[in-house]
């Protein structure tokens, strides 16, 4: 799964008089980290940070500053050898740059942290890339609700497998593995590619085969959770599973491969589109479920994460013990929405196509036609609904942003053509760390000065990184954050125990009301006061507490 850690050595360029140990890390810890800097204000400062940042490395140093906010840094010797920093990112050493024109002999080999304690928990946390199989499009479903195929998930299982069952040795084949930020190649010329996971368990329970894991929305990385791994982890503990936080396969930390793999071809009916955006993160999660040598697992996702969580849960029902869904995306039906048939109701007819394809030219009619279905979606005017949940949230930042029917009409022609708002960040050069810091500054203004910069950071790096998985936005939701395929749709389907937290409770509703009418009671909603999308990371005492009522009522099957 993983290679050996190597020490990394520190060019002269880096080195610097160790500073001050950050306030919001534990004493006595291993090495120190520069402070992230202050978030650029004007041109000047935005210039000068958009030019001494090197994308990768700058976000690795950033994950390992939220990294150090956990009781686990232990004093260093006076001389040691490397410290034990997450990846070894600690005083004078730093990660390698990756980039994909190097020869695989100069890419640094892809490291797993050690194991480090977490004091007065009991709980050992380890950073490590897991590699997988590279998803394969051609096993996407037409419909994303359609049934599973038994024999094409028979065959990427095996493919999993093959990659895990030698994966913990650093001898071999897998340790010619080298970092890239696209893909990664076996010996025998398959695609293989790698989650960054975080993993936060018990030494008695390193041995079981159920987990509970933790899947970040859009825009976001698992380091976002820092208010909320101990706890997580603690109250997993309890129940004798595991513990996982993961970057999505194409964003965080994890290997970015060819967004190619998500889009689909220009002509493609929107239940396709769907199926085939969705696929990339599903049979991605699937596989890594495999190396990781896990049966069960309850999944956590907020906002994206959890649409993609309740569609896993729907693909693969046996996997799943449980569903915590926090301020999820995609979940009702929009004002505009349309069921569209699975393939089996189709009786052998071909699917009909969509009206408005991201390579196709439109007329100023048309144009206008998909504005103003996209002001109906986010304004909720005339008969339609109010904006709920994800759509309301996003709603309130458009009305600030989107000022005029022109700048409506640009986003949703570059939103049909799946344009991304980091290809946008990355085109805009020296201004992309300024306007990265008004977003920061104002989206986490409830937390410290330290956390805010931190973040700052970290989204920074991760948002500037080559595209891959955020290009799925414009597949799976239509303009105004409704699903083209709501999960609404689907979630009668799910079995399991799933709990909603929500910032309002209207979100939740109609799926508890779904899932009760299918024969599922045991669905719950809780409502997250003093907080915004980000709830967990506005209100974490009580979104832990939740979080922990809920891990703690779902059994072990075994």
């Amino acid at each position: 799964m993983t290679s050996t850690p190597q020490p990394v050595s520190s060019p002269s360029a880096l080195s610097h008089a160790p500073p001050a140990r950050p306030t919001s890390a534990p004493p006595g810890g291993s090495g120190t980290l520069t402070p992230s800097r202050a978030i650029p204000t004007d041109f000047k400062s935005s210039l000068a940070a958009w030019w001494s940042n090197s994308s990768y490395k700058e976000a690795r140093l950033a994950e390992e500053r939220l990294l150090r906010r956990m009781s686990m840094f232990e004093s260093t010797p006076a001389h040691p050898a490397p410290s034990k920093g997450w990846f070894g990112l600690s005083s004078g050493h730093h990660a390698p740059t990756p980039t994909t024109n190097q020869s695989s002999d100069n890419v640094g080999e892809i490291n797993t942290s050690e194991p480090i304690p977490i004091q007065g928990t009991g709980l050992v946390a380890t950073l490590k890339n897991v590699f997988i199989p590279t998803p394969d499009p051609a096993m996407a479903p037409e419909h994303p609700a359609d049934p599973r195929d038994q024999n094409l998930t028979t065959s990427a299982a095996s493919s999993a497998s093959d990659l895990s069952s030698g994966a913990g040795s650093a001898t071999g084949s897998e340790k010619k593995h080298k970092h890239r930020l696209s893909k990664c190649k076996k010996d025998d010329g398959k695609l293989v590619d790698y989650i960054n996971t975080l993993e936060i368990s018990a030494s008695e329970n390193k041995n079981s085969k159920e987990a509970v894991v933790v899947l970040h929305g859009y825009a976001a990385a698992l380091g976002f959770f820092f208010r909320n791994w101990e706890s997580i982890a603690q109250s997993t503990a309890a129940t004798g599973r595991r513990t996982f936080f993961l970057d999505w396969l194409g964003m965080g930390l994890s290997s970015r491969p060819s967004p190619s793999l998500l889009a689909s071809p220009t002509s493609a009916p929107t239940p396709t589109r769907v199926s085939r955006a969705e696929h990339f993160f599903l049979s991605s999660l699937e596989s890594w479920r495999i190396a990781a040598g896990l049966d069960k697992m309850i999944l956590v996702g907020h906002s994206l994460g959890g649409y993609l969580a309740s569609a896993y849960a729907v693909r693969y029902p046996e996997r799943v013990r449980g569903l915590i869904l926090v301020s999820p995306a995609g979940i009702p039906h929009g004002p505009e929405y349309v069921r569209y048939p699975l393939t089996a109701e189709l009786g052998g007819k071909p699917r009909p196509k969509g009206n408005l394809t991201r390579e196709n030219s439109e007329t100023s009619g048309d144009l206008d036609e998909a504005v103003n279905a996209a002001e109906a979606e986010i304004e909720g005017g005339g008969k339609a609904p109010e904006a709920k949940g994800e759509a309301k949230e996003w709603q309130k930042q458009r009305k600030k942003s989107l000022i005029n029917q022109g700048m409506m009409k640009f986003f949703v022609w570059g939103w049909e053509r799946g344009l991304s708002p980091f290809s946008i960040l990355r085109s805009v050069g020296p201004f992309g760390p300024m306007w990265v810091g008004r977003y920061s500054s104002r989206r986490f203004a409830a937390q410290t000065e330290e956390d805010v910069r931190d973040l700052h950071s970290y989204i920074y790096g991760t948002s500037i990184m080559k595209g891959s998985g955020e290009y799925c936005i414009s597949h799976i939701l239509a303009p105004g954050a409704y699903a083209r395929i709501p999960i609404l749709d689907r979630i009668n389907r799910v079995k399991a125990p799933v709990t909603f937290l929500w910032m309002d409770v209207d979100g939740g509703r109609a799926s508890v009301e779904a899932l009760k009418k299918a024969g599922n009671d045991n669905a719950s909603i809780h409502v997250v006061p003093k907080a915004g999308h980000h709830l967990y990371l506005d209100n974490p005492e009580f979104t832990n507490r939740i979080l922990d009522e809920a891990i703690k009522a779902i059994p072990k099957s075994h």
